[in-house]
Parts: C-alpha cells; sequence; structure tokens
C-alpha cells in the first residue's frame, strides 16, 4: 500500500452512519517482540496521548483508513492483524446517536519512518501495554487497547 508525503485535510469524502455519526479508523500499533504499543501526542490537547486514528473516506477501505491514519500521525507502517471493534463515542443524551463511531484494528509494526507527515505536529513514544491502557487519554482508546494481542500475554 502507498501512502502519500502529506496528509489527507478536509472532510468531503468522510463515511457517515445513517444517524450521522463520522466514521473513525484508527489503529493499535504494536511491537510484539518488544511487548510495546505506539502513542501518539495530541494535536489539539497538549500532554494527552492517543492511537494514531481519523477519517474513514469513501475512497478507501476501514483497514486502508485505520492503515493510513497510522503512517500520517505516526509515520508507523505495517501489517493489520486483528479486527478489535467498533466503539461509540460521546453519545448524544437527548437523541441516543453517537458523534463519532470508532473502528480499530492491531497494527503489528514492521517499520517506523524517520520522516512522516505528521512528524511536525506530533511525537511518537513507545509505552508497554499497561502503560498505554492507563495514558490513553479516551475511553474507546482504553477499550481498544484492552482488545490487542498483548492483552492476552
Amino acid at each position: 500500500m502507498f501512502f502519500g508525503k502529506t496528509a489527507r485535510t478536509g472532510r468531503q469524502k468522510q463515511e457517515y452512519s445513517e444517524d450521522g455519526a463520522r466514521y473513525v479508523a484508527g489503529c493499535v500499533p504494536v511491537d510484539k517482540h518488544g511487548k510495546r504499543i505506539l502513542l501518539v501526542s495530541s494535536s489539539k490537547n497538549e500532554g494527552e496521548w492517543v492511537l494514531p486514528k481519523g477519517g474513514w473516506e469513501n475512497d478507501e477501505s476501514e483497514e486502508e483508513a485505520a492503515a493510513r491514519e497510522t503512517w500520517e500521525e505516526a509515520g508507523a507502517v505495517g501489517k493489520i492483524t486483528a479486527h478489535l471493534g467498533e466503539y461509540d463515542h460521546k453519545l448524544n443524551k437527548r437523541t441516543g446517536v453517537p458523534d463519532s463511531i470508532f473502528i480499530f484494528f492491531e497494527l503489528e509494526v514492521q517499520r517506523l519512518e524517520d520522516k512522516w507527515p505528521e512528524m511536525k505536529k506530533r511525537e511518537r513514544r513507545w509505552f508497554s501495554f499497561e502503560e498505554a491502557r492507563a495514558i490513553a487519554s479516551k475511553k474507546v482508546m482504553r477499550k481498544a487497547i484492552e482488545q490487542c494481542s498483548l492483552a492476552y500475554e
């Protein structure tokens, strides 16, 4: 799979559910040998660590979107090895409709590139499974981390 040198921007190609929830695809990037997970610094909230993720666009599969976002945000390239689930995010209490639906996959990292699209916006850092689960800033991300293969070792 080829990824561009720049990150995709805009929401004109975004996928949405019938209820209007935005689909977000992402990865839990793992190093199985080192038993660690790669997180990136949040671009919106300083000091927060997140899984690489972003909008699923209509010209790609969920897996392609997740792998692309992991490349753009973390410079990580690898092989998707598992579907980790779908998670509603920010449920509207009045309608019961989520703002977003996060779809996560496990990506076995094969290499980290020295240059990647968001390298000037984000820091990337390896964490142990326990550290990643504790530090991930969103509940949906912690749930995905708890489903990855490192949780069962």
